[in-house]
Order: C-alpha cells, then structure tokens, then sequence
C-alpha cells in the first residue's frame, strides 16, 4: 500500500489510510477493464452499487484506485473518484472509503463516508467482472 501511494506522488493522504484499515491483495500488475460511473444524481453508496453489478462491474478496490492515480494522474482534478469496493469500519462504527480528489495545486487521496450518500459530481470506479 504505502509504495502504491509514494508512485501516486499525492501531495496529501489521509493518516488513516493504512494497512491496518485497508489491504491489498496480490503482487505486480494486473490488466483489468475499468469504467467510471457517473450517475448525475444524487445517490447512496448501496444504490451505486447495485447499479455497477446490474450493469456488469464490480465497486473498485483501494488498489485499482491508486493504480487509476498513478497513470492518468490529473483525472482526479477533474471530479472525486471513489473505490467503494474497499470498506474499513473505524473505532466508531463509521464505514470509510478510499477516494482521490484535489485542490488546485494538491492531488489528495481521501476517507469518505460511505453512509452519507453521494451528490452528482462524484464517479465511481468499477471493474467489469
């Protein structure tokens, strides 16, 4: 995980973003078909996936995420991107996912809620399975 962040070159991560809260499985590279969902709606994290797996794919996994991050490095400065295939359960019970997101001069890699639902401008990253 941490040498999947360092290539990423994010100027900000989130401290909780560990191998303690989210693993990653297998070694090297993998090919994988990927697509980002846009509902242009507002939508819950349960609905989005049922959408992707309905259609074919699957809600990424933190370490699809960060490969998306390293090799098309300014598509999170275009909208937030969410892997809502990784779910880690803090101390408080919250469900937290891994997103990508910026500033103007920061590429940022996130915790979002997965509970608290989605406005339109979030994409969603899915697998085909």
């Amino acid at each position: 995980l941490s040498q999947m962040i360092a290539v990423g070159n994010y100027n900000w991560v989130n401290g909780d973003i560990t191998t303690d809260h989210f693993f990653v499985k297998g070694v090297g590279r993998q090919e994988r078909e990927i697509t980002l969902f846009h509902f242009n709606r507002d939508i819950s994290s349960d609905d989005a996936i049922k959408e992707m797996e309905s259609a074919g794919y699957r809600p990424a996994t933190i370490e699809e995420l960060l490969a998306l991050g390293e090799v098309q490095p300014e598509l999170q400065r275009q909208f937030p991107i969410i892997a809502l295939g990784s779910v880690w359960v803090s101390s408080g019970g919250y469900r937290r996912v891994p997103g990508l997101w910026s500033y103007p001069d920061e590429r940022r890699l996130f915790i979002y809620d997965f509970g608290s639902g989605w406005c339109r401008d979030y994409r969603f990253l899915a697998v085909c399975k």
